[in-house]
């Protein structure tokens, strides 16, 4: 769930336990691809400040329905560290989601982008964040296409659902963009813990648990509209 603060600190965690495991790391976020000249300079390490400003002048940082947080950009910073001191190979933005065209089309670019990614990091485990639909291996109802993670390699993709114990999350709902409730999704202990069954049950192939109620994640643009504006 975007909007959250626990999603992107547990998700951050995990990158941090692959790199401690010694394995060559690729990241990849849900951010659209126009932004990833942005994104290349904030990670340089000269002109930081205004590297920043000029990120959070990207158009999809306007969109306030959780995808652009507070929490996300904190999680580009800690990137950003791990980017500077170690041997973190790289971060892509892999959202490439065009005006008046089929769902399914964004889904494909999605997948493509992330294989794309693993090729040109040979060897890498290559770590991404999305959307609970995004990576759902399983077919729902109501959508006639198929997800991101369904169209990757089954057996070289490895899909975590991320729950917690509740709480709240910056959202877009009928009432607009604002924190609003979470039920407890059963993370209880924080970890990974593959085969969960009710993580199995919506498509995933396990949990990656905060162990923590969430806190909503207001957007990181300076000054954004009192709650409940929104822009798409």
């Amino acid at each position: 769930m975007h909007g959250t603060t626990e999603t992107p600190q547990v998700f951050c965690d995990l990158v941090c336990a692959a790199h401690a495991a010694k394995r060559p790391v690729f990241v990849a976020v849900e951010r659209p691809a126009a932004e990833q000249k942005s994104i290349d300079r904030f990670f340089a390490p000269e002109n930081h400040g205004e590297t920043v400003r000029e990120l959070l002048r990207e158009p999809g940082w306007d969109i306030l329905d959780g995808r652009s947080s507070k929490a996300m950009l904190a999680l580009l910073e800690e990137l950003r560290a791990l980017r500077l001191h170690s041997d973190l190979r790289g971060v892509t933005a892999f959202d490439d989601a065009r005006t008046g065209e089929p769902p399914a089309q964004r889904e494909q670019r999605m997948a493509a982008m992330l294989s794309a990614a693993a090729d040109r990091c040979a060897g890498c485990v290559v770590i991404a964040l999305t959307g609970n639909l995004q990576a759902s291996k399983k077919p729902v109802a109501r959508f006639s296409y198929s997800w991101m993670a369904m169209l990757l390699p089954s057996a070289e993709t490895v899909s975590l659902l991320v729950t917690g114990r509740g709480g709240e999350a910056w959202t877009q709902t009928s009432d607009g963009c604002a924190p609003h409730s979470l039920r407890s999704s059963g993370g209880e202990q924080r970890g990974v813990f593959l085969a969960d069954p009710r993580a199995a049950k919506r498509g995933y192939d396990g949990a990656l648990s905060t162990g923590l109620p969430s806190t909503a994640s207001a957007p990181a643009i300076p000054n954004p509209p009192q709650a409940p504006a929104c822009s798409n």
